[in-house]
């Protein structure tokens, strides 16, 4: 099994570990707009998916079902992913232990890119391994696709060739706003000391 990545050409540029964690503003804060691990979008936001899928737990989820009083961190992945997933997914776990009360303003959402491996048991037994409040949700893979489309995240259906089972997912972590729209995505590879310091200026300038 391999993963097979979206075209670099339309994917975000990795950070560094020696770059910068972000721009100061005068105030001697985090500034969205520069910071290099983070694509500011809220000026204009692309629209909230219509697609709808599912929970886990068997419950209609859409876009727009997405908390009224919290942002909601969003990736597209699947468990059987070797490193980009599972990493992504401590990343954040760990994101939001580093920024304490701050972490009660965030959900995180995985939709899974592999839904017919991906069974609601399998994605919830994987993600009670960060956390048991990551919410899991699947669904038709033509849909998720187009989904992901809608946000500008490029992945594929699985393709199983040569013997070998190609899965595509996006590496990066969209930022929903109640509505589902997206005000921002952190780039692939962004690290949790990396993530932490936007989340409060986040909830400041999106709720």
């Amino acid at each position: 099994m391999r993963t097979r990545r979206p075209n670099p050409l339309r994917s975000l540029p990795a950070v560094s570990a020696a770059a910068a964690l972000f721009a100061l503003t005068a105030c001697g804060g985090p500034d969205l707009a520069e910071a290099e691990h983070y694509t500011d979008l809220s000026d204009q936001p692309m629209a909230a998916s219509g697609i709808e899928l599912a929970t886990v737990d068997g419950e209609p989820w859409g876009f727009t079902d997405v908390a009224e009083d919290r942002l909601t961190l969003l990736f597209f992945g699947y468990t059987s992913c070797p490193d980009v997933c599972p990493m992504t997914m401590a990343e954040i776990n760990l994101a939001l232990e580093q920024s304490g009360d701050d972490a009660d303003g965030f959900d995180v959402v995985m939709v899974s890119s592999d839904p017919a491996r991906d069974t609601d048991e399998q994605l919830r037994s994987w993600l009670d391994r960060f956390d048991p409040d990551f919410q899991g949700v699947r669904g038709d893979i033509d849909d998720t696709v187009r989904a992901a489309l809608d946000y500008g995240v490029p992945i594929d259906a699985p393709e199983e060739t040569e013997g070998e089972y190609l899965v595509t997912h996006g590496g990066r972590i969209l930022v929903l706003t109640p509505g589902g729209e997206a005000a921002g995505m952190f780039a692939e590879g962004v690290e949790a000391d990396q993530i932490a310091p936007l989340l409060p200026v986040l909830l400041t300038e999106l709720l």
